[in-house]
């Protein structure tokens, strides 16, 4: 008898299971893409290297570039084998959705093929299972509450609204939207950004934690939004003399707005303030960094047409952090133009990590302006015209680190030049597209260093392959 209990509880027990996971219901979508690159003037670019701007095969550029380099920290060596890259790299994603019911599900984003995985790279093209290519990016859970929507785990983050300043990046946060009137929404978060309490209990405060609260009005033709935030880091406060902790403060604000039936505007700005405490007895260095957009974009039949101002500060000599952000720039997902927002090429937009002109730019800030034009030739063929501006914000850091460190130069030019791009795409079939792009960057004055180096434009041509589904 307790064997028929046992055996009749067990197969209940598995019925209920397989019923409750039928009405499971999993949504996904993703995208597979391969990209080839050639660049005229390549410093490694794959790899992170970025572009070179500079005419190596002059021996005054060389040994100024070599001396620029030391000081500045990078350890790159000038020399004639500064010649052209061209690469594949490929990247699959896919975005799960488990839905449980109607009020609670699941969400995810899963790399089968990681970014920047370069073909003919040996040692992650085999076992996806050894982590260099199979990971889960972003996983949390999604609850519709009666006290507003939930959102536990490590979802999507980054800077706001607009790709601008934005880099895809992931947070482990607990966010609360909160229930609002008709047309309003709003949310507060809690991130833990860096945790070491949990490997350490001598380092209990040591963490550096995020707090966010914002709220916005939606309605037809219109879509603002108002947020401020606080973020603590004390990664670095137990250390007795060189370690800090610092305070940073944040307002940010996004609009866009229909302004008719072929015309919209938008906008964003990013204001940073705050404070870094020194263990050591220094003076406090104060945080003033403020990063902007605005754009207009108008449609008229198969054109559409952009016209927009960036804006990343740069950093003074005032001893202060006032460049917005020296290691990403205007953010990843940013990329108007071919060159200088491209990914690939790690000039105002940083993700592939520290470069020798990138850095220098992301550090000195932009003003940057941007006019795009897409023509719908076809039902499959879009082409694409793109023109843009710089000109750093603030050059008077590098000036003055390069005389400190011993080199004869003079004030640094601000200007960063201009860019052309063509491209078009082309749909092969239904979710299938191909891309062909061309950028040029002439080269402006500012990659001369203040000491008359020798400079090459950059030329950029790549095609795209993408499967979206």
């Amino acid at each position: 008898m307790k064997k028929f209990l046992a055996t009749a509880a067990a197969l209940g027990l598995v019925a209920g299971l397989a019923a409750t996971a039928s009405a499971l219901e999993l949504k996904v979508d993703g995208r597979y893409q391969a990209d080839g690159y050639w660049i005229n003037q390549g410093l490694g670019a794959a790899g992170g290297g970025g572009v070179n701007p500079w005419d190596w095969s002059d021996p005054y550029t060389m040994a100024t570039f070599n001396a620029a380099m030391g000081i500045l920290g990078f350890d790159v060596v000038a020399g004639d084998d500064s010649k052209n890259d061209d690469w594949y790299w490929h990247t699959f994603r896919i975005n799960p959705t488990l839905i449980i019911n109607d009020k609670v599900r699941v969400a995810g984003d899963l790399r089968l093929v990681d970014d920047d995985t370069v073909w003919g790279t040996q040692d992650d093209s085999g076992d996806l299972s050894d982590g260099r290519n199979i990971r889960m990016r972003k996983l949390w859970l999604i609850y519709d509450s009666p006290i507003g929507k939930l959102e536990v785990g490590r979802r999507p983050a980054g800077a706001w609204m607009y790709d601008f300043v934005n880099s895809s990046s992931a947070a482990d946060r607990i966010m609360w939207w909160f229930p609002m009137p008709e047309n309003f929404k709003g949310y507060a978060f809690l991130q833990k950004t860096t945790e070491q309490d949990g490997y350490d209990a001598n380092l209990s405060d040591d963490d550096s934690d995020y707090y966010e609260v914002a709220g916005g009005y939606t309605a037809e033709g219109i879509n603002a939004w108002l947020g401020v935030a606080w973020g603590k880091n004390n990664l670095n406060d137990s250390i007795p003399v060189t370690g800090s902790s610092t305070d940073a403060y944040r307002v940010k604000g996004y609009g866009d707005f229909k302004i008719s039936d072929t015309f919209m505007m938008l906008g964003e700005f990013d204001y940073k303030f705050g404070q870094t405490e020194f263990n050591d007895g220094r003076p406090d260095r104060d945080i003033d960094a403020l990063a902007g957009i605005i754009a207009g974009v108008g449609s008229f039949g198969d054109l559409t047409a952009t016209l927009g101002y960036a804006y990343i500060s740069g950093q003074d000599t005032s001893g202060d952090q006032t460049a917005y952000d020296p290691n990403h720039g205007m953010g990843d997902d940013f990329e108007p133009l071919y060159i200088l927002t491209g990914y690939s090429c790690n000039i105002l937009n940083g993700d592939l990590g520290p470069n020798p002109v990138g850095t220098a730019v992301r550090t000195s800030g932009a003003h940057a302006i941007v006019a795009l034009a897409d023509f719908k030739a076809s039902e499959d063929l879009t082409l694409h015209g793109g023109l843009g501006w710089g000109q750093a914000d603030n050059t008077d850091w590098l000036r003055d680190s390069l005389r400190a460190g011993g080199a004869p130069v003079a004030d640094i030019d601000d200007a960063y030049g201009w860019e052309v791009d063509l491209g078009l795409a082309y749909k092969l079939y239904q979710n299938l597209t191909y891309e062909v792009h061309f950028g040029w960057w002439a080269v402006g004055d500012f990659a001369e260093l203040g000491a008359g180096v020798q400079t090459e434009d950059i030329y950029l041509l790549s095609h795209h392959l993408s499967m979206k589904f």
